[in-house]
């Protein structure tokens, strides 16, 4: 039930029990499957927190994350703790857990009474399906897309995105933009969100009115229509096809990452081998040295295994080229630690990826 403090709004609000006193805590909802990689929810939510303090004295936050695995929660966790994390009193659990009194930021203020509770603002039923709703999140952040890269990016069939992209036209959440040549040299109508769908996208993340929200929006839009961004936007689709037995929930194009200048072409996280895993994908390469891609390829590999560290999954590293960039990976990617692979596969060959096998490194 949406609250509002100001100008603000939060997903609920709860007065919490502890030893016989009671919180002032609002609430703040994410999903872990809804377009949006974990890293960008800091500035959101430090602007909330700082007008939260401002308009309620003593109020707290609780920052519950709906996610299929833990990788996502820590990741949100670990984010917003950099520096001086929320201005506010803050607990971050798996959606349904409420937090213990230990798990908040910081003692969050006590009153022998519950509060009153915020004013409630007037929801009314979501105009359009949930399969609508996933592809106009996805359009929120990449701007304009392939119906094909839709329902990647969605985790979508084609079939279902297509007739949610055509529904949406109907109700004029969506239209076409201009044309242009995509790598089957055939030409295809790109989507893009009109006004109110976008507004509608930004309420579905719990963004309220008139509230920037930047940090949502895909890295390096000029490498938008280009054969290289069609590929990235499909790699959880890529991934489904080449490993049908693993899990693959969410995938994002270029994703800038916390603490680390290296971006990743796309990252798909999922569940492999009875593993939960981060895809980590690179395309490409042709126009460096050889002596470049050995020497990136480390900072890549370091820096992808790094992040996986912190939260403690597995690591699969793509990269998608021509043999002679393979060669000059497989230099640079030279003992493998327990928890990674590295494959190489071709960017002509959309659906399959060669054997995943861990501390090795396998080729097409």
């Amino acid at each position: 039930m949406t609250v509002r403090v100001g100008k603000m709004t939060f997903s609920d609000w709860i007065a919490l029990s502890y030893k016989g006193l009671h919180t002032d805590t609002f609430i703040f909802c994410i999903d872990a499957l809804n377009g949006l990689p974990p890293f960008g929810y800091r500035d959101l939510l430090q602007r909330l927190a700082a007008h939260l303090n401002h308009k309620r004295r003593g109020a707290s936050l609780w920052i519950q994350v709906d996610a299929p695995g833990e990788w996502y929660l820590v990741e949100v966790k670990r984010c917003i703790n950099l520096e001086l994390g929320l201005s506010v009193p803050y607990a971050i659990t798996p959606v349904g857990r409420i937090p213990e009194w230990i798990e908040f930021s910081q003692p969050p203020a006590l009153w022998y009474s519950p509060n009153h509770k915020p004013p409630v603002v007037t929801e009314k039923p979501l105009p359009v399906s949930p399969e609508e709703l996933k592809c106009m999140q996805v359009l929120a952040r990449i701007q304009e897309g392939l119906g094909s890269e839709v329902a990647s990016l969605a985790g979508l069939d084609e079939e279902v995105s297509d007739n949610a992209l055509t529904s949406l036209k109907k109700k004029r959440f969506v239209s076409h933009a201009n044309t242009t040549e995509v790598s089957t040299n055939d030409t295809t109508p790109y989507w893009q969100l009109t006004r109110k769908g976008l507004s509608l996208a930004m309420r579905s993340w719990g963004v309220p009115a008139g509230v920037a929200f930047t940090d949502r929006k895909e890295e390096s839009p000029k490498r938008v229509r280009t054969p290289h961004r069609h590929i990235t936007r499909r790699w959880l689709a890529w991934l489904r096809s080449a490993y049908p037995d693993a899990k693959i929930w969410a995938s994002w194009s270029e994703v800038r990452l916390i603490e680390t200048s290296v971006l990743p072409d796309a990252l798909a996280w999922g569940r492999i081998q009875g593993h939960e895993t981060l895809f980590w994908l690179e395309v490409g390469d042709e126009h460096k040295s050889r002596e470049q891609i050995e020497e990136i390829t480390k900072k890549r590999l370091d820096a992808a295994w790094a992040l996986c560290l912190k939260s403690g999954i597995r690591l699969v590293y793509v990269q998608l080229s021509v043999n002679w960039v393979h060669e000059a990976v497989r230099w640079g990617a030279d003992q493998l630690p327990n928890g990674v692979a590295v494959i190489m596969g071709n960017r002509r060959r959309f659906g399959e990826l060669p054997m995943l096998e861990w501390s090795k490194i396998t080729v097409m």
